[in-house]
C-alpha cells in the first residue's frame, strides 16, 4: 500500500478523521477529537502525521516538551501498513524535531503485552526504567515506561545509519 514512499507532516484539523480511524482501529479506548485537538497546540504539542503519496493517512503520532524531556503520548500506525517502517520514521521524525527544539530525553508508556512496539522503541535505544501497575483499562494491564537518554546522540546515530 505505501510502496516505501511515504512524507512526515504537522498534523492538521484536516487529518483528524483520518487519524481517528487509525485510532480506533489500534486501541480499545480510543482518543477522542477534542484530546487530538489539545495536541496541535504549537509551542506546546508536537503533532505529526504519516502521508502516502496519494494523500492517505498512514500513521501519527502525538507528544510534547516540557523541561527538556519529549513525552510521546500517542503514536499509532494505520495496521494495513504496520511494519513498512512508517513507525519508524515518525517516531525518528518527532525525535529529531524534540531534539531540535532542546528536549535531551524521551519517554513513553507501552502496553506490557505490546512486544512489537516495544522492540521499535528498543531499536532506537529506550530502555525499560519502570512499570505503571493497572495502567491501561479494557482490557486492564500494566504500562512498561520506557525512556530515551542522550536524544541528540541517538537521533544524530539513526540519521547516520539511515544514510549508510
Amino acid at each position: 500500500m505505501t510502496g516505501g514512499t511515504f512524507r512526515i507532516e504537522k498534523m492538521g484539523l484536516h487529518d483528524l478523521e483520518a487519524v481517528l480511524r487509525i485510532e480506533a482501529a489500534s486501541f480499545t479506548e480510543p482518543w477522542t477529537w477534542e484530546m487530538f485537538r489539545a495536541e496541535m497546540i504549537p509551542g506546546i504539542s508536537l503533532a505529526l502525521v504519516a502521508l502516502s503519496e496519494e494523500d492517505e493517512m498512514l500513521g501519527y503520532l502525538c507528544g510534547s516538551i516540557v523541561e527538556g524531556e519529549f513525552y510521546i503520548s500517542n503514536i499509532a500506525v494505520d495496521p494495513r501498513v504496520r511494519r513498512q517502517g512508517v513507525g519508524a520514521k515518525i517516531l525518528l521524525s518527532a525525535l529529531a524535531h524534540a531534539s531540535c527544539q532542546g528536549a535531551k530525553t524521551a519517554s513513553l508508556e507501552v502496553r506490557a503485552s505490546n512486544r512489537t512496539a516495544q522492540a521499535l522503541y528498543r531499536h532506537f535505544g529506550f530502555a525499560l526504567v519502570g512499570r505503571r501497575r493497572r495502567y491501561y483499562t479494557g482490557p486492564v494491564e500494566d504500562a512498561l515506561i520506557m525512556c530515551l537518554d542522550q536524544l541528540d546522540e541517538a537521533v544524530s546515530a539513526r540519521l547516520e545509519g539511515e544514510k549508510a
